[in-house]
């Protein structure tokens, strides 16, 4: 009887070691990028074809190979880092395990050209599907350029799984963020489509924030500085109330690696205290330098996450950086309870709205949100019975109480509007008739790769609800016109807004104009803590009742909730 239990051939293991190193695009280009900072390369260029799939090439002027280091670097547990266990214990490179580029050779079509500094004439290797199918010498060149060509061709349930080219892209650059983050001493290239989307010179670490996060966020930002215990913590952190809406500028780095740990991210919000708003994510650029032995990086095969030896205590250590840092007088100056509106009471200082502050966006009877026609509601249709006449109250500038026969209605005055808004922007994109206002002052807005990548992505879908935009270079964009009812000064806010919570969220293409026009709504929709005349409200709760789902918002919360008079009886005691 043949026994059951076999080895697998070479072709296998080599695929099922690829998949736990590559896994996508964006883990080539992690693995490449960090081979060529290992080689001592100053100057590093990322060029990406069809968001990966189609090529991926890195040249760099390292220290480049020679024919016989290239012969070996494709085979598996070959490296140059390491030579005994007692290596790993002072480990400073960021690749080691001698698996990347075999990896990488075994599910594409892979170039590699490289030169040692010290000789003559270079070699080029031709791999295919793990297998070196010529090798060749050639004129001498500084550095190494690997070129990777149809990835996972020979893997298609592989390539199936591959999200839509635009997450793939921005997975992409995100990884290229990271590494350009931080490595400031380093000048990089980055290409996409045969099209420059970054140059960046070598420089300091501010400067290298500045390239990479955009001046607004660069400025918003405070160092961080702590040494304890052998652990060093530095880099810098946003200030209270200058955070974003999303994780997108959120950078944790080990000995100059990109790492990805709950605890201490955890840790670095909880050094916040109370200071952050509800849905505010601090930015945050942390850099820890400890030795190798402190912690273990082996914990998967991309190195992100990472255990580390004594984990409580450099939890510790980097809160305490934090709240040291938000201490500093400086900072506490430029929190003032004055700038937050307070007023000694136990309420937040209410904000006083008139029609000209709502800018278009007003409630007033006569003139509906959107231009639109003033709609004649039947409430025992929409199963909340006809108000009384100017029978509206505004509880804390907040919710919306309405006398009504059966009782009394309790209504959200936020997601009231948003669900308003929310049809009417997809009303006006069926239609092609989006309404817009022209900026008195057009509105330059500086993005990052990644931000600009997504607007790019979405932008049809936001000429459809009334943006118009036009671009100005270097990741920059122009606000021309925004949709009707948008409050002046708050354009530039809006479209980040918008970009940010895109970026959370993987969305079919099918639905990306459903997620824009919720976040639009989102965010323009009148808050709470604005106070509404009896003639806004009345036309607020109007108009919501002309929508086709009056007591939901697009996001599933509820609108509306009743009362019955008997329900109030009962509570009395009647």
């Amino acid at each position: 009887m043949s026994a059951k239990i076999h080895i697998l051939p070479d072709s296998v293991t080599h695929m099922i070691a690829a998949g736990e190193v590559v896994e996508r695009p964006s883990s080539v280009v992690k693995e490449l990028l960090e081979n060529s900072i290992d080689a001592g390369a100053d100057h590093i260029t990322l060029s990406i074809k069809e968001s990966g799939t189609g090529a991926i090439e890195v040249d760099d002027n390292g220290s480049g190979m020679s024919e016989e280091d290239l012969i070996l670097c494709i085979k598996n547990h070959a490296t140059s880092k390491i030579n005994s266990i007692e290596d790993l214990e002072d480990l400073e490179s960021l690749g080691f395990r001698g698996e990347a580029l075999a990896s990488i050779g075994s599910v594409c079509r892979m170039t590699i050209h490289s030169c040692r500094n010290e000789e003559n004439e270079g070699t080029v290797i031709e791999v295919e599907a793990g297998v070196i199918t010529d090798a060749q010498k050639t004129a001498p060149r500084k550095g190494t350029r690997v070129s990777v060509k149809n990835l996972f061709y020979n893997t298609p349930a592989r390539r199936k799984f591959l999200k839509k080219p635009a997450t793939e892209l921005q997975h992409i650059t995100g990884v290229f963020r990271r590494i350009a983050l931080s490595k400031p001493e380093i000048s990089f290239s980055y290409f996409i489509d045969g099209q420059k989307t970054a140059d960046l010179f070598n420089t300091d670490q501010i400067k290298r924030l500045k390239d990479l996060l955009g001046e607004e966020s660069a400025n918003s930002l405070i160092p961080v500085e702590n040494k304890n215990g052998g652990i060093t913590v530095s880099g810098y952190i946003s200030r209270p109330r200058q955070g974003k809406r999303s994780r997108s500028d959120q950078f944790l780095f080990l000995n100059g690696r990109y790492i990805s740990n709950r605890s201490i991210s955890h840790a670095i919000v909880s050094g916040y205290e109370n200071r952050l708003m509800r849905e505010e994510f601090p930015i945050y650029v942390i850099f820890l330098t400890m030795p190798a032995r402190f912690f273990d990086v082996n914990v998967h095969p991309a190195k992100i996450e990472v255990r580390f030896r004594d984990e409580r205590f450099v939890y510790s250590l980097v809160r305490q950086s934090v709240k040291d840092a938000l201490r500093k007088p400086s900072v506490v100056a430029g929190l003032s309870l004055s700038k937050f509106g307070y007023s000694g009471s136990s309420y937040s200082k209410k904000i006083k709205t008139s029609p000209e502050d709502l800018g278009q966006l007003t409630f007033d009877a006569q003139r509906p949100v959107f231009g639109e026609e003033h709609h004649v509601i039947d409430y025992k249709k929409n199963s909340l019975e006809k108000r009384e006449a100017f029978s509206v109250w505004q509880v804390h500038d907040r919710y919306i109480i309405s006398q009504i026969k059966s009782g009394i209605a309790i209504i959200d005055q936020h997601v009231a509007h948003e669900r308003i808004l929310y049809e009417q922007a997809l009303k006006h994109s069926q239609q092609k008739k989006a309404l817009s206002q022209q900026l008195l002052f057009e509105q330059a807005v500086q993005l990052t790769i990644e931000e600009y990548q997504i607007l790019t992505e979405i932008l049809p879908y936001l000429e459809q609800i009334g943006f118009k935009l036009k671009d100005f270079g270097s990741n920059t964009v122009v606000i021309e016109a925004v949709p009707v009812g948008v409050k002046s000064g708050k354009e530039k806010e809006l479209l980040r807004g918008i970009i940010e919570d895109y970026s959370e969220m993987q969305t079919s293409d099918k639905d990306i104009l459903d997620s824009v026009a919720k976040s639009y709504a989102c965010k323009s929709a009148i808050k709470s803590g604005q106070k509404l005349s009896v003639q806004e409200m009345e036309s607020l709760i109007d108009q919501l009742f002309a929508t086709s789902e009056p007591y939901f918002c697009p996001h599933g919360r509820p609108i509306v909730h009743t009362i019955t008079l008997e329900e109030l009886d009962r509570r009395f005691g009647r």
